[in-house]
């Protein structure tokens, strides 16, 4: 799927002040040539005037302390996200790199000095930043306010100046802007050539059924639509886990299924699914699911024990370049219902993510190595597992949903870790 021009120009969202803060984008030096246009991250403030007078040598408390304004930048480009677009924010010297919302859609958060005037420049890229398809330039004065929200829509961008071979056609409109996420591989696992990635998205419960799975449902369904991979609902298996029918898809999701949901022949038919080259990703509670099919046990990688109540939770983030974990820091704290499981999976897979058990409290079961998320072969097929998602928040969470689409792409053979 190469990038599609963009019909909603004029989409803009806005992004609260913490939820942007828990993205964790950083400031990244201008020492990078190779990146389009001027780079810089930092935002000011001055501290209003003082009032106070110094000591009897008659000496003033400066009026005009520098204080740093947080700027919050909502952009949304003129092409939906590619597997290497690449949004850039540059103020002054210093610059971030946006982090994709969903659709055209990116933001940003950076500091720099209140009341300054500077240069803004944002491009927007393919090819990791190789190759510009637009950009918008504008001198910007930074105000007094604790928080300032800039929004740049679609029809600001400059397109047809960014021209590589010439032509008098635009890197956009010409369609070499676009790297194409879907291989030969996924086109392979779906059962057609040349068509894109198709994913079922499965949630039968036949135990505790989570309040949050309509909204696992629709967040799934957007990122896959985004992405260019279609998708399917199922909350029962009966005439759905069938060779014929598995055969249309490339990876199977099992979003916080629980309980015994499929019979003999149903596990046989997922069996020779995944031998195939079929993908797997379970989100939550897939891990409680299926306790008397080992085959099953191994493929999701751990069965779930028990758990904790609902809060924050450090993670270590041990595997940056999945692309599930990719766009994440070292480290990730965020809120959710944090799973103890019966056995430690690190021998039989790829650990993405661990807890901090320093940084939650309860869950003891597992000791200090404490896996939550990871991927590996298994019996011919992909499988991929995280087990964050039991809160209705975490589907609206930058970052979270950027972990689910990585892990999504990744099961239907899409892109290789």
């Amino acid at each position: 799927m190469r990038i599609r021009r963009s019909q909603s120009h004029t989409l803009a969202v806005a992004v609260g002040a913490v939820l942007l803060a828990a993205m964790g984008v950083s400031a990244c030096s201008s020492g990078d040539e190779s990146a389009p246009g001027p780079g810089s991250n930092t935002v000011g403030e001055l501290n209003g005037p003082g009032d106070e007078l110094a000591d009897e040598g008659g000496a003033v408390a400066d009026p005009l302390a520098p204080y740093d304004v947080q700027i919050q930048f909502d952009i949304t480009v003129p092409a939906y996200r590619s597997n290497e677009l690449q949004v850039r924010v540059a103020l002054g010297d210093e610059y971030v790199l946006a982090s994709w919302s969903g659709d055209e859609l990116w933001s940003a958060s950076m500091a720099f000095p209140a009341a300054t005037q500077t240069a803004l420049v944002v491009t927007f890229s393919d090819q990791n930043g190789q190759l510009v398809l637009g950009s918008y330039s504008a001198d910007v004065q930074t105000g007094t306010n604790t928080v300032e929200l800039f929004e740049i829509t679609a029809e600001r961008f400059d397109i047809q100046s960014w021209d590589s071979d010439g032509d008098g056609i635009s890197n956009l409109d010409e369609g070499i802007a676009g790297t194409n996420p879907l291989n030969a591989a996924s086109d392979a696992a779906a059962g057609a050539a040349g068509g894109a990635a198709h994913i079922l998205l499965f949630s039968e419960t036949r135990d505790f059924r989570h309040d949050s799975t309509e909204d696992a449902l629709q967040a799934l369904e957007q990122l896959a639509s985004s992405a260019g991979m279609a998708t399917d609902r199922a909350n029962d298996s009966a005439g759905v886990f069938t060779d014929a029918n598995l055969a249309n898809y490339s990876a199977v999701a099992w979003v916080m299924t629980s309980g015994d949901v499929l019979d003999s022949e149903e596990q046989a038919a997922f069996e020779r699914f995944i031998r195939a080259g079929g993908g797997y990703a379970g989100i939550h509670a897939a891990s409680f699911t299926e306790y008397d099919w080992p085959w099953y046990g191994a493929l999701v990688g751990a069965y779930f024990a028990s758990h904790p109540e609902v809060q924050v939770a450090t993670q270590f983030v041990e595997d940056q370049t999945h692309p599930s974990t990719a766009h994440l820091d070292s480290v990730w704290t965020r809120t959710d219902e944090w799973y103890d499981y019966r056995s430690n999976p690190r021998s039989e897979v790829n650990v993405l993510l661990s807890l901090d058990r320093s940084s939650y409290t309860g869950g003891l079961m597992m000791g200090l190595d404490h896996p939550s998320a990871w991927y590996h072969d298994y019996d011919g097929g992909r499988s991929w597992y995280t087990g964050g998602g039991h809160t209705s928040a975490s589907y609206t969470e930058p970052d979270f949903l950027a972990h689910l689409l990585g892990g999504l792409r990744y099961a239907a053979g899409v892109v290789s870790p």
